[in-house]
């Protein structure tokens, strides 16, 4: 029954699934796994079957991320409180997230489990994330076996363009460790990043969890370019969703809904749908359902810069490695009130599918422990409007600061002699989506990276002033001849936020007015009901949320099934 559409004449399906991202594509393989549940997944985008998956999705190096098909349509952003509004993308394509991201597979740290659990998300531990990281990693450089459902690896040292050499060597002479497996002993040191990918492919949620053999399972069926536009209710109920498909809107019913749209997509389906704070969707002409204030609140984001380097021919990345991230550095702020290795610094070794994408490397700085809160709304009742989303960066004030000293360690560690004598010139790159500045599509992309070419190997004086023009950068923070001292300032206004957003459906105690879902994923006040994916993580980890996703994903199912269980009539009541 996969791979095509589903009509809602059929026996509804014991759960329906929206969102076919990072965590849909988890719980539809779980959820299926057994034979005895029915499960439909719907996806906006388009699907990507093992054997019929675009080549820029397979692809190693993140080609798939300059691909506007898969993403949502004029999507913006608010980066701090009042300012103005800039593209932000989301993934709308079956694997959501882990199909468009640059592989970072981060675990995070242990105090990320125990401020979920300080939050009211109940039994949060680093052992329990642990397990299910480990039913989720295949990951050959494990003494202990690693056969879990996603390939990880990391690039060999001797593969590493000589930057990251020497940033390695710059960062243990100032007291780092060096760690070979960072997400196994989580903490401060340098490391080698590891990627969810093997030597060939990228590790997708969609390739790795709704491979072939699911897919043939006659109790799972996948229903693409499906859009929801909201929850249908009878009473406080949920019994199915209104969707969109081919410009034709049709209710599909269900006996659960489970929301996996993303931290942005899944509080906007529940606002459009009447779940929510009461007076503000009144306001807006939408019936409130139940009145929920903490749906689209508590959002957050990890907040990054970049230094991009200009690199001698002879020291730059092999040209035929499709690589993106090759290692990492965490560090802690020891700042008051502030968590332990808050601080993220990682180097990237091309910056384009093209020719030219080796000529040029990246040092990024992040702060991945922040405390600022945003919030989504809706900007109208429509449900094909695009919600609002402002993620007040910097609102707390315990975060510009450290955001300084992230960048500053990356300029530190950029002006050590060893490290300078790698590259040719550091800049200040203006906030934004990285690899869009350095990559345009069609002829103008092709005239580009010619160009691009041609003036990345020019000498000294036209290269700075090409890349300078090409890009908008800052004068080079190093070259041969001097340097620019560059404020603290225009740190602050070059930073840009991750496609990493969470919270925004927080777990936590239901006696808390904020929260939206209790330790099994239900949404209060509704019956039937659960959201699994990003949003519901109380409080963003130390990581790239990909990895943290799939094991939330992972955790979800089993409780899930677990529920299922104990009360099998209650949960597969009548619809």
């Amino acid at each position: 029954m996969a791979n095509r559409p589903y009509e809602d004449t059929q026996t509804p399906p014991d759960f329906l699934i929206v969102g076919g991202g990072t965590a849909g594509a988890v719980l539809a393989a779980r959820l299926s796994e057994s034979g005895r549940h029915r499960v439909l997944l719907i996806e906006a985008g388009i699907d990507t079957p093992p054997d019929q998956t675009p080549a820029d999705i397979d692809d190693t190096f993140p080609s798939s991320t300059l691909n506007p098909a898969y993403f949502w349509s004029g999507l913006e952003a608010t980066v701090v409180k009042g300012g103005q509004p800039r593209p932000f993308p989301q993934a709308r394509v079956m694997g959501g997230g882990s199909s468009i991201m640059g592989m970072f597979a981060l675990r995070g740290v242990p105090s990320d489990f125990e401020r979920w659990s300080a939050a009211g998300a109940p039994g949060w531990s680093w052992d329990k994330a642990a397990r299910l990281y480990r039913k989720i990693e295949r990951d050959p450089a494990r003494a202990a076996a690693s056969n879990g459902t996603t390939p990880i690896k990391r690039m060999a040292t001797d593969e590493w363009p000589a930057f990251v050499t020497a940033l390695r060597e710059a960062a243990l002479a100032r007291g780092f460790p060096y760690v070979d497996d960072i997400n196994e002993a989580p903490g401060d040191g340098f490391f080698p990043m590891p990627s969810s990918r093997d030597d060939i492919v990228r590790s997708t949620s969609a390739r790795c969890y709704l491979s072939a053999a699911v897919r043939r399972r006659p109790n799972l069926t996948i229903s693409a370019n499906t859009r929801a536009l909201r929850l249908l209710f009878d009473g406080r109920r949920v019994i199915g969703v209104e969707v969109e498909r081919d410009g034709i809107v049709t209710p599909l019913h269900a006996r659960r809904v489970i929301v996996s749209a993303g931290a942005i997509h899944s509080p906007a389906l529940l606002l459009r749908s009447g779940i929510g704070p009461a007076a503000e969707l009144s306001s807006l002409g939408v019936q409130p359902v139940v009145d929920l204030r903490g749906v689209g609140r508590n959002l957050q984001n990890h907040a990054y810069q970049f230094f991009a380097l200009t690199l001698p021919r002879r020291k730059r990345l092999a040209l035929h490695l499709r690589r993106f991230a090759v290692a990492g550095l965490r560090a802690s702020s020891n700042l008051p009130d502030c968590p332990a290795s808050d601080l993220l610094l990682f180097a990237i070794g091309r910056v384009s599918p093209r020719a030219f994408g080796t000529d040029v490397a990246m040092v990024g700085s992040a702060l991945y422990a922040p405390f600022s809160r945003g919030l989504v709304t809706l900007a109208q009742a429509d449900p094909r409007a695009n919600p609002r989303i402002d993620f007040r960066m910097l609102d707390d004030p315990r975060d510009a600061p450290r955001v300084v000293m992230a960048a500053r360690l990356a300029e530190q560690l950029l002006r050590d002699p060893a490290v300078a004598a790698s590259y040719s010139e550091a800049f200040l790159l203006p906030p934004g989506m990285a690899l869009n500045q350095f990559n345009r599509p069609g002829l103008a992309g092709l005239a580009l990276a010619a160009g691009a070419r041609l003036a990345l190997n020019a000498p000294g004086p036209l290269r700075r002033l090409a890349v300078r023009r090409a890009i908008g950068a800052s004068m080079p923070l190093a070259a041969r001849r001097g340097k620019h001292e560059i404020t603290d300032d225009e740190l602050l206004a070059t930073i840009a936020p991750m496609g990493h957003p969470v919270g925004t459906c927080a777990m936590g105690d239901p006696r808390n007015p904020d929260t939206v879902v209790d330790g099994d994923y239900r949404v209060g006040g509704v019956e039937h009901l659960y959201v699994v994916d990003a949003s519901v993580m109380p409080v963003i980890p130390s990581a790239n949320t990909n990895l943290p996703t799939l094991m939330l994903a992972e955790h979800a199912a089993e409780r899930i099934l677990h529920a299922l269980e104990r009360t099998p009539q209650t949960m597969l009541g009548d619809v």
